[in-house]
């Protein structure tokens, strides 16, 4: 045989190596690596063929049918591995395991991505050798979204781009969607969330909260003040703000013209009837409102929530069940797995929640053209105590209490015009405030309120996963156990299955 016909073989099976090699380092199958696979194929077909001639003397015919077997196969292996990297480029194939998906986007997050209708690049300021745990995170938006794109630059590298967009300190990651950008410090999906919401939004949201009236403070810190609920919506990328409406009408102001959503949570004292009326031209002018009450709730707002079709009870619902003593709640604070699955605040929410001081929230008979939707409802084994102020012990009493089910939570919906109102009234301010607000999914439900009334439901769902302990924990015997299998046991029965079949094989 010629030597140029055996560096013809050699270059052959480097071509293909290279194509092969560089697919892995670039991750993508292009022209560069078809053109090298198929010269490289050729290489070795040419080579394989001009050995064959060379020897169709000394072979025989049995021989020859053998070696082009060989040729075909060869070929037929080649073929599959160029198929198979052509099509692990195109689709992809992923699985997490861990108990509470640990390794996968929020609902939140994929929702958010599904929806991404522009481009959003992340500009990743990693040394070299930090970068790994920053791509896993990444691929996962880049995964779901063609419009998530991303880059790595080493700031000791490139440090001229770095200043270019203020980097002061390593792992810092830029997102930018047109003119908008947005700085992450601490990398985290919520985070990397949060600031892909910023930076698509054309216009933020506003929550403002009523004052005035001994409402929930959310500036305040203590167990009954609303400032982890207010923090929360901040985390959402909404704006929240106090509201004192007998200021702004003293001036011939009413609600203001960038209120998203307005709540009132927990009145205490009375309103004034302008006041009232102010909420109502807002509402019925298309606004969203969000009601949280407490059995001693103002007359004025229950004869206000009677326009929108909703009763809320003289009463305090109790649970009898004694389900929420499993977490250490008594009969006064409900425990609720009872939601209304067609409505997006509640669709697929399988969390529990809890109203340690809730009145029942019926819907009228008469709607007269308002939708009324039951969002939440309590056990079979709970009520509506009318005579909860007078009794000690309180027990269901037919033909006065209300049996349970008993609803707690309502949406109103009504379309005039081409606007849309909405409210939701709860029975119960207390799931929120700042002493309950992390029990179960009291915060999650909270959140997807605020949300679907603020016209984001993109973002309703329940937020990222908490890491449970799952450690292992092994005695002194487990632990030797498993040196002597792994250490021992294992590799001797390797070695020994080894000899064997080398002393048969020798026989």
């Amino acid at each position: 045989m010629k030597l140029v016909d055996k560096i013809t073989g050699g270059v052959g099976v480097l071509l293909v190596l290279f194509a092969l090699i560089y697919y892995t380092i670039q991750n993508i199958w292009g022209t560069l690596n078809w053109i090298t696979l198929i010269l490289g194929v050729l290489g070795i077909v040419y080579y394989l063929f001009t050995y064959y001639r060379n020897r169709e003397k000394e072979i025989s015919k049995r021989s020859l049918q053998y070696g082009s077997n060989v040729i075909v196969q060869i070929i037929v292996v080649l073929a599959i591995i160029g198929l198979l990297s052509f099509i692990s480029t195109r689709q992809h194939l992923r699985s997490d395991w861990t108990k509470n998906k640990l390794f996968s986007l929020a609902d939140q997050t994929e929702k958010m991505l599904s929806g991404l209708d522009k481009e959003v690049k992340a500009i990743a300021f990693y040394r070299a050798s930090e970068q790994r745990s920053a791509q896993d995170l990444l691929d996962e938006y880049k995964f779901r979204s063609d419009n998530f794109l991303y880059e790595f630059v080493d700031p000791d590298e490139q440090p001229q781009i770095a200043r270019s967009y203020n980097i002061t300190q390593y792992n810092t990651v830029v997102l930018e969607a047109g003119i908008k950008r947005e700085t992450i410090t601490e990398l985290s999906e919520i985070n990397i969330t949060n600031a892909l919401v910023k930076v698509t939004r054309d216009q933020d949201k506003v929550i403002y909260f009523l004052t005035g009236h001994g409402e929930r403070s959310i500036t305040e810190e203590g167990p009954e003040g609303f400032k982890r609920a207010a923090e929360a919506i901040k985390n959402e990328n909404h704006l929240v703000k106090d509201l004192n409406l007998v200021r702004r009408i003293g001036q011939s102001q009413g609600i203001p013209d960038s209120c998203t959503v307005l709540v009132i949570a927990s009145p205490k004292t009375n309103f004034f009837p302008t006041e009232l009326d102010s909420v109502r031209s807002y509402v019925d002018e298309g606004g969203k409102l969000l009601v949280l009450l407490d059995p001693d709730w103002p007359a004025e707002m229950g004869s206000f929530l009677e326009n929108y079709k909703v009763t809320i009870g003289q009463d305090m619902v109790v649970d009898a069940s004694g389900m929420g003593r499993l977490f250490g709640a008594g009969p006064g604070m409900p425990l609720v797995t009872n939601y209304d699955q067609s409505i997006s605040i509640t669709k697929n929410f399988n969390v529990m929640t809890f109203y340690p001081y809730t009145s029942s929230v019926t819907p009228m008979t008469e709607k007269d053209g308002y939708t009324v939707k039951e969002l939440l409802k309590t056990g079979p084994n709970s009520w509506a105590e009318k005579d909860y102020k007078q009794q000690r012990q309180v027990e269901l009493n037919e033909g006065r209490d209300l049996a349970g089910p008993i609803t707690i939570a309502c949406l109103i919906e009504k379309t005039i015009g081409d606007n849309k109102l909405s409210l939701v009234v709860f029975g119960d301010s207390d799931f929120a405030k700042n002493g309950f607000f992390q029990n179960q999914g009291n915060a999650d439900l909270f959140l997807n309120t605020i949300n679907y009334l603020a016209e984001e439901e993109d973002m309703i769902s329940i937020r990222p996963k908490e890491v449970d302990d799952r450690r292992v924990t092994l005695t002194q015997a487990d632990v030797k156990t498993i040196f002597y299998l792994v250490v021992i046991a294992i590799p001797l029965l390797v070695i020994i299955t080894g000899v064997v079949f080398y002393i048969k094989r020798g026989k």
